[in-house]
């Protein structure tokens, strides 16, 4: 696969300030628009409506008239050409907050680029199409528990404050995945869309998918994985070192190893695959490798809630 090309501007940013996308990639983010159709209606109005049939300011379209109907809907205007009743249908308007919770466990250093940079610059973009299209926008790190976050923003101007604060985040300490979502899940005090950006190489992962499925969010999880986890260049007498608790494995390396190693994870990660289709929840898969605009540009449009 093709290397991954930085979106620096200006140009001689350093590799850790890539979270700043040139102008021609932001031109691009901002004609996409995230989209929950299966989130419960929010407390409060926004503005960003939803195509959801209901009492709303958008007419969406019409149907004949039936009995119980509210006569304050039927449009006399068809009434008057046609002699016939027909009510209008309109589009509910929904307060969307899209919470993007980015994993900041140890593992998500390994690989080149590392994934933790990839996944900050998917939580970057992301929050630029939310925030552009006057979405709330709340972000959250997470590794041995829900960790730093900032409060749901509704502005393009708060884009420098989501920029500092995924600038501020570091990868260090074990995944206790479960433990973050449930934390997560309880904190949240109305349904949002939640977009899950890890490696989900974790126990717990499906418990944790259940605790935000429980509270009735919509979830979208990308798993972020390296080439190196993919496909590991690996020969030889090695000494592995667990990147979260230290744990050192002595092995010997060789074609068949190897090829064991695949099988493994292609069977667990199809697994995950399965799970998250059976449970309603959207899921990617993403290599380091792909380049980043394919990611947002290509893969995730092809997904229900990025159009």
């Amino acid at each position: 696969m093709a290397g991954s090309r930085q979106l620096l501007d200006p140009p001689d940013v350093a590799p850790a300030d890539g979270l700043v996308f040139d102008q021609e990639f932001l031109r691009k983010l901002e004609r996409l628009e995230i989209v929950a159709r299966k989130i419960a209606r929010g407390r409060l109005r926004g503005e960003h409506t939803h195509r959801r049939r209901g009492k709303g300011l958008e007419i969406t379209d019409f149907r004949r008239y039936q009995p119980g109907d509210d006569f304050r809907h039927i449009d006399w205007n068809i009434l008057s050409r046609l002699d016939r009743l027909f009510v209008r249908l309109y589009a509910a308007e929904e307060d969307l907050t899209l919470h993007l919770l980015v994993d900041c466990s140890a593992s998500m250093g390994f690989g080149r680029p590392a994934k933790f940079d990839y996944a900050r610059r998917l939580a970057a973009a992301l929050a630029h199409i939310g925030l552009h299209n006057l979405e709330r926008v709340a972000l959250a790190g997470f590794a041995n528990g829900l960790g730093a976050s900032l409060p749901p923003l509704k502005s393009r101007r708060h884009m420098t404050t989501v920029l500092d604060f995924l600038l501020s985040l570091d990868c260090r300490d074990a995944t206790r995945l479960d433990t973050s979502l449930r934390e997560f899940a309880a904190r949240a005090s109305e349904p949002g869309l939640v977009v899950l950006i890890s490696d989900l190489l974790t126990a717990g992962t499906r418990r944790g998918l259940a605790a935000l499925r429980g509270r009735g969010h919509a979830v979208v999880a990308i798993q972020v994985l390296s080439e190196e986890e993919i496909d590991p260049p690996l020969d030889g007498a090695l000494r592995l070192v667990d990147a979260e608790d230290g744990r050192e494995l002595r092995v010997t390396v060789d074609a068949p190893l190897r090829a064991a190693y695949r099988a493994a994870l292609g069977a667990r990660l199809e697994a995950l695959e399965t799970h998250c289709r059976q449970s309603g929840i959207e899921y990617l898969r993403a290599s380091t490798a792909v380049p980043f605009e394919d990611l947002v540009l290509k893969y995730l449009r092809r997904g229900t809630y990025l159009r």
